[in-house]
């Protein structure tokens, strides 16, 4: 037979609920700082992320957790205020998974790291898919106290790092699993979850493979455009190179001309060969062409200005119109911007 406790004293457990409904207040006041730290931590890491959210958990949701009882039917909490971790709730959802090592590791280095849950690992290392991500039980303490949190020290809190994919299926399974208690338990539900969870498992990899090959990529043009100078800070002689490079079949412009191009250019934040090449995209000569219906062949200076045009619109006209002597330059530009967009529509 298995041995029995005392029944939990609903006085202890009312007094708990009573306490925390009296300083919620200052509950909420340490989630806004806590989250407001762990975001410039993020931040500072030069991390991608999508969002920081937070939440401090309600009188009534709070009340429940405290009530948890034990298999003998004693109270899991004896002093809840101390021992439940997530009155004080901050979500970072990532774009990538290598993404929650790195916000962990980020996060970890300014707090007291309690304890550590991988729930990705748990799931893998049980067979099944379900619910993923990683959570964090942190505290602001001893010489481990962010500017700003120095009247929360001593208070764990949570935080949860999970991608934006893991992010969707638990928020939708928590609604329809754990706010609908009458469907639960249903074999359809389940199954349904169940898949989605191993189809979320397998984007987040595709997700992580394009990345780091995009990466690798970007690394071999870089190489690339180092060997050709194309990483050098862009002269007007180069400049000319590459514009004659890029558009053969036009009438190269004055030499002087070029001068004033690299003006143009390096105002809309271009400063490199390489940076140049990107920007103008051969393709959509044909495109300007036809928009802007020249009576005679336009040179290399004149288009260069127009394919310009055409990807920065208003920001190029806002950046260039006052670097030249030109009559009326804003005008002229925005007329010439009125059939590029007239030519797209």
């Amino acid at each position: 037979m298995r041995p029995t406790s005392s029944p939990p004293s609903p006085s202890g457990l009312h007094s708990s609920v009573e306490e925390y409904r009296a300083r919620w207040d200052h509950f909420a006041a340490a989630t806004a700082a806590l989250s407001a730290a762990v975001e410039t931590f993020v931040s500072e890491a030069d991390i991608d992320i999508d969002a920081v959210e937070a939440r401090t958990k309600s009188v009534e949701s709070a009340a429940g957790k405290f009530a948890r009882l034990r298999e003998d039917g004693s109270l899991e909490f004896s002093d809840p205020l101390a021992e439940v971790t997530d009155l004080v709730g901050i979500r970072v959802i990532t774009y990538l998974t290598s993404d929650i090592d790195r916000v962990a590791d980020a996060i970890s280095k300014h707090f007291v790291l309690l304890k550590t849950i991988d729930k990705s690992s748990l799931a893998q290392e049980s067979g099944v898919f379900g619910y993923a991500g990683r959570h964090l039980i942190l505290s602001a303490d001893g010489d481990r106290v962010p500017a700003g949190c120095e009247q929360f020290a001593g208070l764990g809190f949570e935080v949860q790092i999970r991608t934006v994919l893991q992010h969707a299926w638990a928020e939708i399974e928590h609604d329809i699993r754990f706010k609908n208690s009458r469907t639960q338990g249903s074999p359809t539900i389940d199954r349904a979850f169940t898949l989605a969870a191993g189809l979320i498992e397998l984007a987040d990899a595709q997700f992580e493979l394009a990345d780091r090959h995009h990466k690798e990529k970007i690394t071999e043009l870089r190489a690339a455009d180092a060997a050709r100078g194309m990483d050098l800070q862009l002269t007007a002689d180069q400049l000319r190179t590459i514009v004659t490079d890029l558009l053969p079949d036009y009438t190269p412009s004055r030499s002087g001309h070029y001068e004033w191009l690299l003006t143009l250019v390096n105002a809309n934040g271009i400063t490199t060969g390489a940076e140049l090449e990107e920007a103008l995209d051969p393709a959509r000569v044909e495109y300007v062409t036809a928009a802007m219906d020249y009576q005679y062949r336009p040179g290399q200076v004149r288009m260069v200005d127009d394919l310009l045009l055409d990807r920065f619109g208003e920001a190029h006209i806002a950046r260039t119109s006052s670097l030249t002597t030109e009559r009326d330059r804003p005008g002229k530009l925005r007329y010439r911007l009125s059939k590029l967009q007239g030519q797209s529509g």
